[in-house]
């Protein structure tokens, strides 16, 4: 029998692993292309002449899920008249709400002398806002970061180990884990602190509005602009209403969009769409107005039951308190033993939290390169694959936080310096709830560690395998106290092998503890001994 290694020990693991990362950098690296392209483009665009220009239109238009500003101005140059449409980096200033485009028509109302920028070389060409260097680069800082992430996954599999005298490779003898008690304080905070911050604006900041605008003013207004807006995720599409309507107060005019206290977006068209009709362009209807702000208004002061929908935050933070009050007071569990005169060894497995983080974070960066390609130009193909494989990243970070929740056993073997021929005495203790496992198993191993070359040449391929040698099963229990704690005895036969650290003819001594938990990722730890 023989097992494969996953964690990228074969070469055909690693090229799978590679290959997704080098594709990552392929794809980063066309964002980072058009990235310096428009840094090119920004550089020249600050020797453009800056020369008096006339604004002649100024147009809002809806543009789906944005509006956007379209603009006509004339200006003079080398003695010739011009005409451009052009706002700044884009052709057309967008922008998400019909009350910044409102803002900025104030500004560059018909007849308003203001300055553009003209290109030199091409007269006909100008801008009205003329691009920052600074944020180009900042464009470019940001999209380097997908391709450097591409490249270190593809990368990381083959640094695993050091080859010596160019075919053995070195393992690193087991060590006890250092205590996880500073990375459960640390994620608990973050995770607790995360909830805390969302909770007031989701939450607590509607309930007071909601109770401040009682006492606003009811003024007339009329609806310039309604619809559905529809915001795509990973995997779903969620929906908003939003109405902007014009206002006056003591003879000023306001432009306003905010239907209720409660933003945000959820699933759902037709509610959205039922609100929607019944504020058709045009219409005559009754908004709140605060009277110390009158540039603050509201259409539907009272809170839905989608308010409650803000307390969802309130879980992060129980679930970070939990965590961190369990790194506060989380310890080495103490094995109930006399104390022997013979040299005993204890052994922890290591945390599983690091293997959580880590998922959690590489899949957080996926989805976000996926929506990237989304929106982008890339063929349907590229986002739907990328997208595959980040609903299987999120699904193996989620596996992997469960995990982290696991009981985990610590062992004392007694004596310590375990040899051919060594009765050993194991105490064990698992500390969490151990009333979740079903079963547990307790499997003593001795595994040969080769690794085999299949073909030659360019086609040359390898594989690292485990092969049991020994294997002795030496706990099954049922019962929760038999499962929290016990002892056993096994015997190292003395005619194997002991531990020798490397890949070729290298023998593996470990414990393994398989607990079964229904509807949960299963309790499995690997301890290596002598």
């Amino acid at each position: 029998m023989e097992v494969r290694l996953s964690a990228g020990g074969g070469v055909f693991g690693k090229l799978i692993f590679s290959a997704f990362g080098l594709l990552f950098a392929v794809f980063g690296s066309m964002f980072v292309k058009q990235a310096l392209a428009s840094l090119q483009e920004t550089k020249a665009m600050q020797q453009w002449v800056e020369t008096p220009c006339a604004i002649v239109s100024s147009e809002m238009k809806d543009a789906g899920e944005d509006y956007k500003l379209i603009l006509s101005y004339t200006y003079s140059f080398n003695g010739q008249p011009h005409t451009a449409t052009r706002y700044g980096h884009q052709n057309d200033f967008k922008a998400d709400s019909v009350s910044e485009i409102s803002q900025l028509r104030k500004t560059l109302a018909p007849g308003t002398q203001t300055r553009c920028h003209v290109n030199p070389n091409n007269p006909n060409e100008a801008v009205l806002k003329l691009p920052t260097v600074k944020s180009a680069i900042r464009g470019i800082g940001f999209t380097l970061i997908f391709p450097a992430f591409g490249l270190l996954f593809a990368t990381i599999p083959w640094l695993t180990g050091r080859r010596k005298n160019g075919d053995e490779v070195e393992i690193k003898s087991f060590k006890r884990e250092k205590s996880g008690k500073p990375a459960l304080i640390l994620f608990g905070s973050i995770f607790a602190l995360a909830g805390l911050l969302l909770i007031k604006p989701l939450f607590i900041t509607p309930l007071q509005k909601a109770n401040d605008a009682k006492t606003w003013n009811s003024v007339p207004a009329t609806v310039i602009s309604s619809k559905v807006k529809s915001h795509s995720g990973d995997d779903s599409t969620t929906y908003s209403v939003y109405i902007a309507y014009r206002y006056e107060v003591d003879g000023t005019e306001f432009i306003g969009d905010q239907y209720s206290f409660v933003s945000g977006s959820s699933s759902g068209y037709s509610g959205k769409a039922d609100i929607v009709r019944q504020y058709p362009k045009g219409r005559k209807f009754t908004v709140f107005v605060n009277p110390i702000n009158p540039g603050e208004s509201v259409i539907q002061r009272e809170l839905s039951n989608s308010k409650y929908l803000g307390l969802i935050p309130v879980v992060f933070t129980i679930i970070g308190i939990a965590i961190l009050i369990g790194g506060l007071r989380a310890k080495r569990p103490e094995l109930d033993r006399q104390q022997s005169i013979q040299h005993t060894v204890t052994l922890n497995g290591p945390s599983p939290l690091k293997k959580a983080i880590g998922i959690s974070l590489f899949a957080t960066v996926w989805s976000g390169v996926v929506v990237l390609l989304a929106k982008s130009d890339a063929p349907l193909l590229f986002p739907v694959v990328f997208g595959l494989f980040g609903v299987i990243m999120i699904c193996a970070s989620i596996h992997a936080i469960l995990a982290v929740f696991n009981p985990r056993p610590t062992v004392d073997l007694t004596p310590g310096n375990i040899h051919q021929g060594t009765e050993v005495l194991m105490r064990w203790l698992i500390d969490g709830d151990t009333t979740r496992i079903e079963k547990l198993t307790v499997k003593v191993q001795c595994l040969k560690i080769t690794t085999e070359t299949s073909r030659s040449g360019k086609n040359r391929s390898s594989r690292v395998v485990k092969t049991p040698l020994y294997e002795e099963g030496i706990v099954l229990a049922e019962k929760d106290f038999e499962i929290r704690q016990g002892t056993a005895t096994f015997k190292i036969p003395v005619n194997h092998p002991a531990s020798r650290p490397g890949n070729t003819d290298g023998i593996q001594w470990q414990l393994l503890f398989h607990g079964d938990i229904a509807r949960w990722p299963d309790l499995k730890q690997e301890l290596l001994f002598i």
